[in-house]
């Protein structure tokens, strides 16, 4: 909510004098550009920047409560007062005037510390900081006063004002890498590229604002520096809030070349699909004061291993021995030259990174304290970060929410659903069994519906629908089925559903298909599956109890509602075998306690007693006991529990978790990377160390 106030006659006399004058200016006709064009390639906010500066009515979950950490790190705010904030209440003119002069400051514009008397006759009861800033705001030429003679510094400041102040003050500055720099920008950049972009934004309120505030508040969305109250809304005469006031704010140091206090690192472009992706790397060093500090040496180096470098400065991932005490050289952990780097006069320094497709490219930054010192993750100041070059689409799968127990050829019940939504997913590799699933946006996907009944095609949408994948790579398409007819048993319809892709991959040229079968045949009996547990828990040496559950399912893949009186039959282990009453919803279940065999494994076996039904496998159920310590070598992979966070050894069963750590070989990987190798066939595991309250060690490795 914005706060109202009323103005005193003499400034309401000017407001109305600046309506007028607003009229008679037409602002051009808002253009819908839903997505800035100019935004900042790196962040002011980062680091010791990006922590809580402790503001009690400022929530975590505040929409701004980051803006608000960093301009106060920064020190462009000192709060309302030790503990407060304020993010809702207005901003007068005189505070502006103190954010917008300190603000100038961290982005490398000059401001005077003796600027020229403007001839204000309203600021001289006000302190002399008040006076100072509001007099060098007047020498950039940022404000100009509401008369020849008055700064009015008790008014508040409009959003639509802000942007006119914000606005002014970025043309002054130099973004970050310099005036052609593509990592930041500034609004006049915005006005000279309007023949190659379509400048606008999404605001529908501005028609009413003048054609200066109009190109500033454009500008700004432009540089994703302002944004509105809503999704369409700007609010061109409300109150600036100083929770608004700190996103403005904060949207302009990502255009400068501020950083916070030491030393940071940061890449243009966290990374994307396919082996293009490049991303410049920028190292800064800044004094406490936040100014560039030049001839800076760091120790920039880079590995295609994110986890390459140990703590002791040796490469985790070489072989070669040349490597085994400092990191020289190529391999997998590479220096970007024989000397340290020294920071220019922007107390930068950039490097480029073009990771490979499939693979990560990790920076690391650090600066020696003595020649020749080693480096050491733990008690060196360290900073890394990570460029990505995700697979790119080679591949397309379909599925749907039929059930995954009907027919092969998805069989749908009209009597019972009237509409199916089939789902694309994009891929890595045409191999099911190594393909993973790519979550892009935005790739199109065109989608073609074939109808055909009694051999015949009823409909073909020869103006194919057109898709658009989510960001988790999948884009859906829902078909809706025939009218049911109580009088006609036959097939009712076949839908053939293709998605082509629509992206710039030429390695998917084919459609993928999904073929629905809507029938009007009554349920019936078409399969069953058994389900036990994949392990119990030995609490004695002699028995446990296991449970067999057994599901009847129709033709579409629905539980199959039998009559009264039918029954299953489960054997649990060596028991004799149990008939068991199926229910109504078509389940049966039968619990015994069972003799544990030698061999620790119990079989589970299932009969529905109906011949035209495929019965389903024997389940093996494991009797196993929690580990309590390593093993002495590597062992075969029993099974591996993804969900559960477990794995069985034999009759062994250990857990893990994002705390211990993860071998493959001598090389450290993450615990995802750990649950795909331990889930393949030839996968065996050594625990080197076991612990259910500390940290664990384990090693995967292969056979063959």
């Amino acid at each position: 909510m914005f706060t109202t106030f009323k103005y005193r006659r003499q400034v309401a006399v000017l407001a109305a004098l600046a309506m007028v004058a607003s009229v008679l200016v037409v602002a051009p006709a808002v253009a819908a550009d839903p997505e800035p064009d100019f935004t900042a390639d790196f962040d002011a906010c980062i680091d010791d920047a990006a922590v809580s500066a402790g503001f009690e009515d400022v929530p975590d979950n505040h929409a701004n409560a980051g803006d608000i950490d960093c301009i106060a790190y920064y020190g462009i705010t000192r709060g309302t007062s030790p503990t407060t904030y304020s993010p809702s209440m207005s901003v007068t003119r005189e505070h502006m005037a103190l954010f917008l002069t300190r603000l100038a400051g961290l982005v490398g514009i000059e401001v005077t510390s003796t600027p020229a008397d403007p001839g204000f006759t309203d600021t001289g009861e006000l302190s002399a900081e008040s006076q100072t800033a509001i007099n060098q705001l007047a020498d950039l030429g940022i404000t100009q006063g509401t008369s020849a003679t008055t700064y009015s510094p008790s008014d508040s400041v409009t959003r639509g004002q802000m942007a006119l102040f914000i606005s002014r003050l970025m043309n002054l500055m130099i973004p970050v890498g310099g005036k052609d720099s593509e990592w930041g920008h500034t609004p006049s950049d915005v006005a000279e590229n309007e023949d190659d972009h379509e400048i606008g934004s999404p605001f529908g309120d501005l028609g009413s604002a003048t054609k200066s505030a109009y190109d500033a508040i454009t500008a700004l969305w432009e540089l994703g520096v302002a944004s509105g109250i809503s999704d369409t809304a700007y609010a061109p005469s409300a109150l600036i809030t100083r929770a608004a006031m700190a996103e403005f704010m904060a949207g302009v140091l990502d255009h400068s070349n501020s950083r916070p206090a030491g030393l940071s690192i940061q890449a243009s472009n966290p990374g994307g699909f396919g082996g293009t992706v490049e991303a410049d790397i920028v190292v800064s060093v800044r004094d406490e004061s936040f100014a560039p500090v030049e001839d800076q040496a760091v120790d920039v180096f880079s590995s295609a291993n994110p986890d390459a470098i140990t703590k002791d400065g040796t490469c985790a991932a070489a072989d070669d021995d040349s490597l085994s005490d400092t990191i020289t050289g190529d391999g997998p952990c590479v220096w970007s030259g024989n000397d340290d780097d020294l920071t220019v006069a922007s107390g930068n320094i950039v490097r480029t990174a073009e990771p490979d497709e499939g693979t990560t490219v990790t920076f690391y930054a650090w600066i020696g304290d003595e020649e020749g010192a080693k480096f050491d993750a733990d008690e060196v100041d360290n900073v890394s970060v990570a460029v990505t070059a995700m697979n790119q689409e080679a591949a397309m799968t379909t599925s749907s929410d039929i059930s995954d127990k009907s027919r092969t050829d998805n069989t749908v019940n009209l009597n019972d659903r009237s509409n199916v939504t089939v789902t694309v997913q994009l891929r890595d590799n045409t191999d099911d069994t190594v393909a993973k699933d790519v979550k892009r946006s935005g790739v199109p996907i065109t989608v073609r519906l074939t109808q055909a009944a009694g051999g015949n095609t009823v409909f073909d949408n020869t103006n194919a629908a057109q898709l658009t994948t989510d960001d988790d790579g999948k884009a859906s398409f829902t078909v809706a089925g025939p009218t049911p007819d109580s009088d006609d048993d036959a097939q009712a319809r076949i839908d053939t559903v293709a998605f082509t892709y629509g992206g710039n991959v030429t390695t998917i040229t084919a459609a993928v298909t999904y073929v629905i079968n809507w029938i009007e045949v009554a349920p019936e009996l078409e399969s069953s599956d058994g389900d036990a547990p994949d392990y119990v828990l030995s609490e004695t040496d002699d028995e446990v109890s296991v449970r067999g559950t057994m599901t009847l399912y129709d033709q579409y893949g629905d539980t199959f509602r039998a009559v009264g009186g039918s029954t299953v039959t489960i054997t649990l282990g060596g028991n004799p075998a149990t008939e068991v009453n199926v229910k109504r919803n078509g389940t049966a279940s039968l619990t015994q306690d069972v003799a544990v065999p030698s061999n620790d494994q119990i079989t589970v076996a299932y009969d529905n007693g109906v011949a035209t039904v495929t019965n389903p496998s024997e389940d093996t159920v494991w009797v196993v006991t929690p580990a309590n310590a390593g093993n002495s070598a590597a062992e075969a992979v029993g099974e591996l529990f993804k969900d559960e966070d477990k794995f069985r050894v034999g009759s062994v069963l250990y857990s893990y978790d994002s705390d211990d750590t993860f071998l493959m070989g001598s090389s450290k990987i993450t615990m995802e990377m750990f649950e795909e190798e331990m889930g393949k066939e030839t996968a065996q595991v050594h625990v080197l160390i076991y612990t259910t309250t500390g940290a664990s060690i384990f090693i995967v490795s292969h056979t063959g």
